[in-house]
């Protein structure tokens, strides 16, 4: 089985390749490593939705892969989740892409550019491919935006706006780039603070990355088969 896994940055990587046998390197963004007898490319991306689009559309073109798994950190929009869970992304939404008139922010699809259920989208969602139970994570819904998010305003219009328990900066990319090329995607993200004006003595961002390696390493554990 040939997998892709896809992280923004090399830190949230580096504990995973740390303890992972490495292959070759296909290009400067993607390597290859080898878990037990199943050996996997590592694309890191960068950070935003335009990177992200970017280089995996290039090495989905490059390689046939039988799955995407983007990793990597977020914020919690609710304080259900814990600093340090590890949760399954199952639907994601473009916070960030739409129209901002006087006095509210419009999406494309209620603007009228984009129908509900234009493909790839269902009612307005891009969504994961169904593990049919093999990831063993709570399901939550995400929202992708360009900036992270850090004003009292801003932070209250997106949590009005939108249903979601997480934010990241490229997950709604990779489930549309994935999605488009027929290729099945999933997303796991580790809770590494909350969405609130910003103040970093209150993220805990070693206990998320050790907590998201354990999580990756479990998911391939499950689907590792021998390589041929």
């Amino acid at each position: 089985m040939e997998i892709l896994v896809v992280a923004a940055t090399t830190m949230e990587i580096k504990l995973i390749v740390d303890e992972l046998e490495k292959v070759e390197e296909e290009s400067h963004f993607v390597k290859t490593y080898r878990f037990g007898d199943l050996n996997i490319d590592i694309l890191v991306s960068g950070i935003g939705s335009s990177f992200a689009t970017f280089h995996l559309t290039n090495a989905l073109r490059e390689k046939k892969y039988d799955a995407v798994i983007n990793i990597g950190l977020a914020g919690s929009l609710t304080r259900e989740l814990k600093i340090g869970e590890v949760v399954n992304v199952v639907s994601e939404e473009f916070a960030d892409l739409g129209i901002e008139k006087q006095h509210e922010f419009l999406t494309l699809f209620e603007s009228g550019y984009i129908g509900l259920n234009d493909f790839p989208f269902e009612n307005g969602l891009l969504k994961a491919t169904n593990s049919n139970g093999w990831i063993k994570l709570k399901k939550v819904k995400g929202v992708t935006t360009n900036k992270s998010f850090g004003r009292d305003t801003s932070i209250a219009e997106m949590r009005e706006k939108f249903n979601a328990h997480v934010e990241s900066m490229e997950g709604a990319a990779v489930f549309y780039v994935c999605t488009w090329m027929g290729v099945k995607c999933y997303q796991v993200r580790s809770i590494s603070n909350y969405v609130e004006p910003r103040d970093s003595a209150k993220w805990n961002i070693p206990l998320a990355l050790v907590h998201l390696k354990d999580a990756l390493f479990q998911m391939l554990s499950h689907i590792a088969e021998p390589v041929v």
